[in-house]
C-alpha cells in the first residue's frame, strides 16, 4: 500500500498543527500487507481550505457519541486509542502510518479505496484530532507513483468526494487519562452495516448509548407518556408514532429526533420529555432497534367509555381495526374489524 501525507504548521484561530493523509487500499484478509510510502505536499491548492472547514465543523457536525472499548479483562487499554495517543504525542508520518495500517486491515473491497486524513491541533488547553476517510475512485491505483503523488492528482481524487466522508473527533487536555470519548459522523452511510468497520472494527469503539439501551428508553418514554397523559389527542399521537416506529430500523437518532421526525405536537413532545430522566438524555443518539422496541410496547389497547377494550399488536393496530370519526369535537369514534373468532377469554381484571 502506498501512503501520502501532508504536514502543515499553520497559525490561525483553528490552531491546526499537522495534517497527514494516506491512500488506503482494501486489505482485509490480504495475505501480504502493501508497503507504505509517503510524500510531503506544500500548503497550497484546494485541499487545505476544505480540510480546515471539516476540522472547524467537527464540533457541531460529529453528533454520534462513541467510546473506545476497554480490554476483554476490563483494563483501561484500547489498541486504536494507543495509536492515536502515540501519534498526538508527536505527529509524524511513521506514527500516522500505523493508524492507516489499522484502517487498511479492516477495509473490504466493498468499502473500496479511500483517502485517510489525520488533522491534529489544539483548542485552548485541549489536544484535538479529527480523523476522516473519503472515498477514492478505484481507478486511481493504476496511476500511483511508487514514491510520490502530485498535488494536482490528490486534489482531483479528493474533490470527487469532498462532501461524502466519515469522520471522528477526539479532544482532551490529557494524553494519558483522556481521549476515551469521541463523536462521529458518517456521510457515506448506505445501511446500518456499512459503517460497522469504521466504528466497531477500525476504532474498536461502540456508541455510548447502545442500540438496545437507547431504544428501550424511547419505548418506555412513549409507553409511560401515553399512560399518564389525560389528553386523548396526545394519547392518539403517541399511539400512531408507535405504529410507525418500526419503519426506522437501523436509523441513528435521539428521542428528540424521533419526536421531530414524526412531527408530534408540542404537547406530545412535552409528555414524552417528562418521562425521560437525566440531563441530555433526550439528545443522546442511538441506533433504533425495532425488535427491542416491540419488547416494551408489543400491544396497543384502546379503552372506550362504553366499557369496550380493543387490543392488537402495536405495529398492526391500525390495520386490524378500522377507525371512523363520528363526532370530532366530542372525540367520538367507531372501531370495526372482521375475521374468524379463534379464542374467547374470561378474566378477573382487565
Amino acid at each position: 500500500m502506498r501512503c501520502y501525507y501532508y504536514e502543515v504548521n499553520w497559525v490561525s484561530t483553528l490552531a491546526i498543527d499537522h495534517i497527514h493523509t494516506y491512500l488506503v487500499h482494501p486489505g482485509k484478509g490480504a495475505a501480504v500487507a502493501r508497503q507504505m510510502g509517503g510524500t510531503t505536499v506544500a500548503l497550497s491548492g484546494k485541499l487545505f481550505p476544505l480540510l480546515s472547514e471539516i476540522y472547524a465543523r467537527s464540533e457541531n457536525e460529529c453528533d454520534i457519541d462513541i467510546a473506545f472499548n476497554r480490554s476483554a479483562h476490563g483494563a483501561p487499554q484500547n489498541p486504536c486509542r494507543d495509536l492515536i495517543l502515540t501519534y498526538l504525542g508527536g505527529p509524524t508520518i511513521v506514527r500516522g502510518r500505523h493508524i492507516a495500517e489499522r484502517l487498511e486491515a479492516v477495509t473490504t473491497h466493498r468499502s473500496g479505496l479511500g483517502l485517510l486524513f489525520l488533522i491534529s491541533g489544539s483548542e485552548g488547553r485541549d489536544y484535538k484530532i479529527v480523523i476522516s476517510r473519503f472515498a477514492a475512485h478505484s481507478a486511481v491505483s493504476a496511476e500511483e507513483d511508487q514514491q510520490n503523488l502530485s498535488v494536482e492528482f490528490l486534489e482531483r481524487v479528493f474533490m470527487r468526494s469532498a462532501y461524502a466522508y466519515k469522520a471522528v473527533l477526539y479532544r482532551s487536555p490529557s494524553l494519558t487519562t483522556g481521549f476515551w470519548l469521541g463523536r462521529a459522523v458518517d456521510k457515506q452511510i448506505n445501511s446500518p452495516e456499512s459503517s460497522n468497520y469504521w466504528i466497531s472494527e477500525f476504532l474498536d469503539s461502540d456508541m455510548r448509548t447502545t442500540a438496545a439501551a437507547g431504544t428501550r428508553r424511547l419505548a418506555l418514554a412513549l409507553r409511560d407518556a401515553a399512560k399518564r397523559t389525560p389528553d386523548v389527542g396526545v394519547k392518539s399521537e403517541i399511539a400512531a408514532a408507535v405504529t410507525l416506529a418500526t419503519g426506522l430500523r437501523g436509523q441513528r437518532l435521539s428521542i428528540s429526533d424521533f419526536t421531530k421526525q414524526l412531527r408530534l405536537s408540542d404537547a406530545a413532545k412535552q409528555a414524552i420529555s417528562d418521562e425521560v430522566r437525566g440531563a441530555g438524555t433526550l439528545d443522546e443518539r442511538f441506533q433504533f432497534d425495532p425488535d427491542e422496541f416491540t419488547k416494551h410496547v408489543a400491544y396497543r389497547t384502546v379503552e372506550m367509555d362504553s366499557g369496550g377494550l380493543l387490543t392488537a399488536e402495536a405495529t398492526a393496530f391500525d390495520r386490524v381495526f378500522q377507525r371512523d370519526v363520528i363526532d370530532e369535537p366530542e372525540h367520538k369514534v367507531r372501531f370495526s374489524t372482521e375475521g374468524r373468532v379463534v379464542s374467547e377469554r374470561l378474566g378477573k381484571m382487565r
